[in-house]
């Protein structure tokens, strides 16, 4: 449960027992076990810290601005190192004070130091005439940056340092630029912000808000890494690999939704888990795609490039540890939309190297594949296992659509079938609400 729904049962335990619902002790046992974690921030505690931290330092800037060029050297480097003093005297004052500080105070600080760092790097750069390129600026300034997010559990510096690291990533993607000068360093620098980190005791859940943040840095970075990685300049001049970006990126999905989860994060709803929501869109997506035979045919055009890739056998190697691990953990349903990955794989032995790939015989094994995938996920709820009725029921549905449109048909039997696939639809959907009615509404056994 989230802080929101712990505070609203602690809000009706008063009501409940004046109408004797519950019993005192039993109320009492409720506000121990749903007990409201306040050493997190919430979103509105972020989002005022950071308004706070970013019209103070605006407003520095804009006071010191307006008499730039009146000042000294000694004056600007003055005004270049004591906002960062002061800002790591208040972060020294919230530590000292532990967990009596706010959070809100707490994020404010970390985010002004992180401000302040920022401010003297551009302020030292300038008055010594320094030469560089932001995306330099923007490395340097967030690994500076980087040891706030722990010292001060700040999520507002996390986020920053997240989206920071994604966009730095997008910018390296250049032809000829050094493995450690590249966006092959996003993981290491993503690393940075694992939550158990070794050696760290850090028993905090990351906020729905860092998650979303995280998963959407995640999927930048590692796609910049992969399209750096096509890179052949050092072959046959400049340009890219462009059919293998497909096929990377998806294994990436796939690393992406088997993400290691403990058993706390597996029993949470799916919308707290947007590295499996986003994955498995991706996949299903890519699937979908894979049923025309152009796309498949991209497909295979591109995989020999790929598998000839170390980072290519880097994914392949992370996914099948992936596999593993959910396999032992019964993930069943994020089994099967990851394996949509691993189709290309098969087509391996009937590979020619001078002969051009026909696309039509992974197109129907996708078709298959996915057909499979939707009836699972809807078997699986009626055998009382953990499924997607709804989300098997959806993908069937754009399986006959998508292979309708690419039909031949006469348009008068494709609108024929469309109506009859919606008709099915809704109607499977109503039986699927009368069915969760009825789970809700059955007695708890004595």
């Amino acid at each position: 449960m989230s802080n929101n729904h712990h505070r609203w049962l602690l809000e009706q335990l008063p009501q409940w027992e004046r109408e004797g619902l519950v019993s005192t002790d039993a109320a009492r046992t409720l506000r121990e076990r749903h007990a409201v974690d306040d050493s997190q921030p919430g979103a509105a505690q972020i989002v005022m810290g950071a308004l706070g931290a970013l019209l103070i330092g605006s407003g520095l800037i804009a006071i010191i601005g307006f008499n730039w060029d009146d000042f000294t050297r000694p004056v600007r480097l003055m005004f270049a190192f004591v906002p960062l003093l002061l800002t790591q005297l208040f972060s020294f004052r919230a530590l000292q004070r532990g967990e009596a500080t706010a959070a809100w105070v707490r994020e404010t600080a970390a985010l002004l130091q992180a401000l302040a760092t920022g401010a003297c790097i551009a302020l030292v750069s300038q008055i010594y005439n320094l030469g560089g390129e932001w995306p330099d600026f923007l490395f340097w300034w967030l690994l500076l940056s980087l040891p706030l997010v722990w010292v001060l559990r700040s999520s507002a510096v996390a986020i920053f340092y997240l989206i920071g690291i994604a966009v730095w990533s997008v910018a390296q993607v250049e032809h000829s630029r050094p493995w450690y000068d590249s966006p092959l360093l996003y993981p290491l620098l993503l690393l940075g912000l694992l939550p158990y980190w070794p050696g760290w005791k850090n028993k905090a859940t990351l906020s729905l808000s860092v998650r979303w943040v995280m998963t959407l840095s995640a999927i930048f970075g590692l796609c910049s890494a992969a399209v750096f990685a096509c890179d052949r300049s050092t072959t046959t001049g400049h340009g890219y690999y462009e059919n293998c970006f497909f096929w990377l990126w998806t294994l990436t999905a796939a690393v992406l939704a088997l993400f290691p989860l403990n058993p706390s994060c597996l029993d949470e709803p799916t919308r707290r888990k947007p590295q499996v929501v986003l994955g498995s869109l991706w996949l299903l997506g890519y699937g979908v795609a894979a049923t025309f035979h152009g796309t498949s045919r991209e497909i295979l055009r591109g995989m020999p490039h790929a598998l000839h890739l170390p980072w290519c056998w880097g994914l392949l190697t992370v996914l099948a540890a992936f596999l593993v691990l959910a396999f032992l953990r019964r993930r069943w349903a994020v089994l099967a939309i990851a394996s949509i990955s691993l189709l290309p794989v098969l087509m391996i032995p009937l590979y020619r190297p001078k002969a051009q790939p026909d696309g039509m015989l992974l197109s129907w094994l996708a078709l298959l594949h996915l057909s499979a995938i939707g009836i699972t996920l809807i078997v699986l709820e009626f055998a009382g296992k953990k499924g997607a009725p709804r989300l098997g029921a959806t993908l069937l549905s754009v399986l006959i659509i998508a292979r309708m449109a690419d039909s031949d048909l006469s348009l008068l039997t494709k609108g024929v079938a469309f109506i009859g696939v919606g008709i099915a639809f809704l109607g499977f959907n109503i039986l699927m609400g009368r069915m969760l009615k009825q789970k809700t509404a059955a007695p708890l056994p004595a």
